[in-house]
């Protein structure tokens, strides 16, 4: 059995004499002992402290200092009720007035014993070498000529000419130390044990670990030799610290270089400190991470435009908005229709954001990527995206999954009751196919799931949102090309709120796009948005128009007029309106 190796700084000889004497007796410990007192003794703990030593054993001030400055363990000799009355009997035989004076090892047990003996005894605790000397004058005034106290105490007492009772340890209080640090140093081993043991099974498990300080300093790190990307999961990490200390817990996965990386955090509190922790893995799944079937999104992905915080004018808007995240806090699954563009996706993401599950990833499968294969792999995979529990999954374009995989899809909900698990939502447009209208897929879900539903409406149900979306986009798109664009004429903006948008939201931003690559000023000009709204629908050919229909109306007329000159001029707008003495805004409204 390896001894104890143990460093003692003993404040006085005859202490060391009877540490050595204890010491010689016992096998389980290897003692070097050194006369030193107080600040002396500090120092030479600091210089000899690593010298392979175990614990180091010190008495009253000096071992407080001494703990201070080490990371060793420091057992203090202490004093026990035997030592403090064997000195106060020594005291009382003093004929003069005495005082006890020093660390509170020492005032302690001299308190102790005053208070059930009722001795009449002027204690003195000090904390600092500093208050020793101010102490001991104001005794000496008041007629004190005795001081009892523990060597630095005594050492200033005889400096300034009184008399001293040094309170001294006895063997059982040497034997008691001992015992304390072969006790402590058990309990050491079993900690170490247990952390190589812990850390063996962290660097043999499939786990990656980071655990940081709360000033962001790794603290500690288990990586594995497959992780790739190692930096960029760093980078990523580092970003999530603020976040995980701010949520308390955290699970998300990232897309970082070409894997999908599961991270989940936690906060460990250890001795009234707190490490971020993070756990990472490669996530397993049946569909290929570049594979656009099946994307990923977290709590912290935000939509361009989130209805949860969106500042509608919209009524209609608005009741879509209360109901969603009415229904948010619910278990239902919600589907959500609406025609392309509407912002369906947005929608689902802000009944993410608002729903119990919303710690866990939002799945998002694409049915426009998915055939009958790729579901079977789904669903019979050991790592299918199905088997998880407290998960959001958005299954979008519900309308274009064949005939088959509807079938199946129907099948497995029936036989695992994956509902019950976890939150589904849905999205699709209405009206697309009698078939996916009248399937029994679509009855499913609404009648047999007790799917709540939405209906999002189209732009040009709501224009009056068209000023408030332009800014958001407006504010991107400007740090995207480095330009200043602070807003519309009241012309342009008019325009855009008149125009047809058959594409709803995603035509908007396209048009915004364009219309921002084609400005150089402040504001977008109403010519600027006749050019783009105008080159936004394809020109038709007019060739087959070789005389004008003076049966139609005269709108219609007008309407072929300005077609066929369009077509001679080769869809030159600026000839176009000075051949027929008309604005540019009156040539685009003519032809809408």
């Amino acid at each position: 059995m390896k001894k104890i190796k143990i460093l003692v700084i003993a404040p006085y000889d005859g202490l060391k004499d009877l540490i050595n004497e204890v010491a010689y007796d016992r096998k389980d410990v290897e003692v070097n002992c050194f006369v030193s007192d107080m600040l002396d003794g500090v120092a030479l703990a600091k210089s000899i402290q690593y010298k392979g030593y175990d614990a180091i054993i010190s008495r009253a001030g000096t071992a407080e200092l001494i703990e201070s400055v080490t990371e060793l363990p420091v057992i203090d000799i202490k004093v026990s009720a035997i030592d403090m009355m064997r000195s106060i009997k020594l005291a009382q035989n003093y004929s003069g007035k005495f005082s006890i004076v020093g660390y509170k090892s020492i005032t302690e047990t001299a308190n102790l014993i005053c208070e059930l003996l009722q001795y009449d005894v002027e204690i003195k605790t000090i904390s600092n070498i500093s208050e020793i000397d101010d102490c001991l004058a104001q005794l000496k005034k008041k007629g004190v000529s005795l001081i009892v106290g523990d060597v630095i105490t005594t050492n200033h007492a005889r400096a300034l000419g009184l008399n001293i009772i040094l309170v001294t340890s006895g063997r059982k209080s040497v034997l008691n130390s001992f015992d304390e640090v072969t006790k402590l140093h058990k309990i050491i081993l079993m900690t170490q044990r247990k952390n190589i043991l812990i850390k063996d099974i962290l660097e043999k498990s499939n786990v990656s670990v980071i655990s940081y300080t709360m000033d962001k300093k790794i603290n500690y790190s288990c990586i594995k030799d497959e992780m790739d990307s190692y930096n960029e999961i760093l980078i990523e990490i580092e970003k999530l610290t603020d976040v995980l200390i701010k949520e308390k817990e955290l699970n998300i996965i990232k897309k970082i270089g070409h894997n999908l990386i599961n991270i989940r955090g936690e906060l460990l509190e250890f001795e009234d400190s707190i490490y971020p922790t993070f756990y990472f893995e490669n996530q397993k799944t049946a569909i290929k991470p570049f594979d656009d079937a099946v994307t990923y999104k977290n709590i912290l992905d935000s939509p361009q435009i989130s209805f949860d915080t969106f500042s509608t004018s919209s009524d209609i808007l608005k009741d879509i908005i209360k109901n969603a995240k009415s229904y948010a806090t619910l278990q239902n699954p919600i589907i959500i229709y609406g025609n392309k563009g509407t912002g369906k996706d947005s929608m689902a993401h802000t009944i993410y954001q608002n729903s119990n599950y919303n710690r866990n990833p939002l799945i998002v499968i694409n049915s426009k990527y998915m055939n009958e294969k790729k579901w079977i792999s789904i669903f019979e995979s050991k790592n299918s995206l199905f088997t998880n529990s407290n998960f959001t999954i958005y299954i979008r374009n519900l309308h274009l999954m064949d005939e088959m995989s509807q079938k199946l899809f129907e099948s497995y909900f029936l036989n695992t009751f994956v509902h019950k698990r976890n939150r589904f939502i849905f999205s699709c447009i209405n009206g697309y196919s009698k078939s996916f209208d009248n399937s029994t897929l679509l009855y499913f879900i609404k009648n047999k799931l007790n799917t709540l539903p939405l209906i999002m409406p189209n732009l040009n149900q709501r224009i009056e949102d068209i000023p408030s979306m332009a800014s958001l986009y407006l504010n991107d798109l400007n740090l995207k090309y480095g330009k200043q664009v602070t807003g519309f004429e009241n012309e342009a903006m008019e325009l855009l709120q008149e125009n047809n948008w058959i594409n709803n939201v995603d035509q908007f931003k396209r048009v915004i796009e364009e219309l921002i690559i084609l400005t150089d000023t402040f504001y977008i000009k109403e010519e600027t948005v006749i050019k783009v709204l105008s080159n936004d629908v394809l020109p038709k050919s007019y060739n087959y128009i070789h005389s004008l229909d003076l049966s139609k109306s005269l709108d219609e007329i007008n309407k072929d007029i300005i077609n066929l000159v369009l077509n001679e001029e080769n869809f030159n707008q600026s000839k176009v309106v000075a051949r027929l003495g008309i604005s540019r805004s009156t040539l685009w409204r003519k032809t809408k």
